[in-house]
């Protein structure tokens, strides 16, 4: 930030004028001391009005922000969730096809009666929106990779767009729980490949809101919470993860026992 302190006649000194900054000018009273110079310090103009000790802050607290962006980390690990959720939602779509066409067909992830994709994907709770849950999963996982490999390239999206991206995930997040309560409901069968989408969003879902919080994307207000947050998000999907496992194991494990080991629980 640069400073100029006019005085009469161009010159700098006692007497009347305006203190000059990039955001404007504050006027100085009769024969108040100028004591800053173009290349005076932060303290002096202090010492001259305080309206530029708040804009300096102001100043402080942007620069900040433009420090802050989304790691190439955050990038790599989106690319590489996104591309396995990516692939489970093709097979889901091409099984689906197939089944529509086959009402008998049988696939590899239909190990048991209690472990099989065919129950879940013509439920009701495979198509919530009239269309086949695993096509709102290739388009998510685009852009979700895509959006991974411009991190990883080191560009720093717009603000508009991370907030765009956070509505999705978001949405994700809601549609994945509603769907893991309907597999251990209603459809009482486990679709491998929803569980591999399932563990690949969370951490899509804890790894976006936390950068976003972190980079300012909600305010200066909330950064610095999002700050404490990046020191915990391994242990927030974990605890994701085990609350989804004992979900399930709590509705499926007399089924795995009495299957795999013929014991009745």
């Amino acid at each position: 930030m640069r400073y100029t302190v006019p005085g009469r006649g161009g010159e700098t000194g006692a007497g009347t004028g305006r203190l000059a900054y990039d955001g404007g000018a504050v006027p100085l009273s009769e024969g108040q001391p100028m004591t800053a110079t173009a290349k005076g310090s932060d303290r002096e103009l202090r010492d001259v009005d305080p309206a530029v000790d708040e804009l300096d802050d102001a100043d402080d607290l942007e620069d900040d922000l433009s420090t802050e962006a989304p790691s190439r980390g955050w990038g790599l690990l989106l690319i590489i969730t996104s591309a396995l959720g990516f692939l489970a939602s093709m097979v889901l779509t091409i099984d689906r096809i197939t089944i529509a066409g086959n009402p008998d067909a049988t696939f590899a992830c239909d190990i048991s009666p209690f472990v099989a994709c065919g129950p879940a994907m013509t439920s009701e709770a495979g198509a919530i929106f009239g269309f086949p849950n695993p096509l709102l999963g290739i388009a998510g996982f685009a852009i979700t990779g895509t959006t991974g490999v411009l991190l990883a390239s080191g560009l720093r999206p717009p603000r508009w767009y991370l907030l765009c991206l956070q509505a999705g995930v978001l949405g994700a997040a809601v549609l994945i729980t509603y769907l893991q309560y309907q597999i251990i409901n209603v459809v009482n069968a486990l679709c491998l490949w929803c569980f591999l989408v399932w563990l690949v969003t969370i951490p899509i879902v804890v790894t976006t809101t936390i950068t976003n919080l972190r980079v300012g994307v909600f305010g200066a207000g909330l950064q610095r919470i999002g700050r404490e947050l990046a020191h915990w998000q391994v242990l927030v999907v974990t605890i994701w993860y085990v609350a989804l496992l004992v979900a399930l194991g709590l509705r499926f494990y007399a089924e795995f026992a009495r299957y795999w080991f013929g014991v009745s629980l």
